[in-house]
């Protein structure tokens, strides 16, 4: 009986301990992610060990096209703005427990449009890669 309840405990402590460092990657997430306007300022393809000219075409037309003059901004209330070229969209995120995967929604519903997987994010420095139209990407941003 005095095994099982140990067993039992470890178990609860195990959850809790697994639950808070969870909870503390999404809070430093959001820490470093919120109030502030994103800038693209790169488009790459991934690195596979592979080198693709056709793929590192398509990122250099992404940057120089649809992503130049692009921004994020992600609020505390669940709520993001971009701006492609002059037009604005307004959408949902949730930042995923840990921290390294934001999902995007429409402003009025719940089925996910995209999900981008943090690679790197501090003070000012953001890259995350993401897929659009069948094309894996990584977008390079900075807080200005």
């Amino acid at each position: 009986m005095k095994i099982m309840f140990q067993q039992q405990v470890l178990l609860l402590f195990g959850f809790a301990l697994i639950t808070g460092l969870l909870g503390c990657g999404k809070a430093h997430t959001r820490k470093l992610l919120l109030h502030k306007t994103w800038h693209v300022v790169d488009v790459t393809p991934p690195e596979n060990g592979n080198f693709d000219i056709e793929v590192s075409r398509a990122a250099e037309e992404m940057k120089n096209g649809f992503y130049s003059n692009a921004s994020f901004t992600f609020l505390d209330n669940g709520l993001f703005f971009t701006d492609f070229n002059g037009k604005t969209d307004t959408g949902r995120y949730a930042i995923n427990p840990g921290g390294k995967i934001i999902s995007l929604y429409p402003l009025h519903g719940n089925k996910i449009y995209e999900q981008i997987r943090i690679r790197e994010l501090n003070d000012s420095t953001l890259s995350f890669t993401t897929v659009m139209a069948n094309f894996d990407m990584v977008l390079h941003l900075k807080a200005y």
